[in-house]
C-alpha cells in the first residue's frame, strides 16, 4: 500500500545545509527590469529634459513675460498677444539651436601622427 508523502522542513534543511553554509546560493531571484513603455519614455526623457531646460525654458519665460506685459500694459487680447509672442518664441528657439549647432562644429587637425624613430 502506498504511503502519503509528508514534507518535513528539517529534512530539506539538513539536505542543503552544506551548500547554505558555504555560500552557494540555493535560489537566486533577479528582479526583471526594462522592456516596457516606461523604459522607452525614460530613455527619451533622459536626453530630452536637459535640452528643454537649456533651449526652451529660457525663451518660454521671456515669451510669457512679454505676453503678460502686452495684455496688462497695452490692453491687447490674450489671443493676439499669445500669437505674436508665440511666433517670436519659436523663432528665438530655432535661431539659438542653429547658432549652437554652427558654433559647436569641431575645428583643428585631429590627433597628430606618431613620431618615427628611424627616418626612412
Amino acid at each position: 500500500m502506498r504511503q502519503k508523502y509528508i514534507f518535513h522542513h528539517d529534512h530539506y534543511y539538513h539536505t542543503l545545509k552544506g551548500q547554505i553554509e558555504q555560500g552557494i546560493p540555493v535560489l537566486h531571484v533577479v528582479r526583471q527590469r526594462g522592456g516596457g513603455l516606461g523604459s522607452v519614455l525614460g530613455g527619451i526623457a533622459k536626453y530630452a529634459i536637459p535640452l528643454v531646460m537649456k533651449y526652451i525654458f529660457p525663451h518660454a519665460k521671456i515669451a510669457a513675460l512679454r505676453t503678460v506685459s502686452d495684455v496688462a500694459a497695452n490692453g491687447d487680447s490674450v489671443k493676439t498677444a499669445l500669437k505674436r509672442n508665440g511666433v517670436g518664441f519659436l523663432k528665438n528657439v530655432g535661431t539659438e539651436i542653429l547658432n549652437s549647432a554652427v558654433n559647436s562644429l569641431q575645428t583643428g587637425k585631429g590627433v597628430a601622427g606618431r613620431a618615427k624613430i628611424f627616418p626612412v
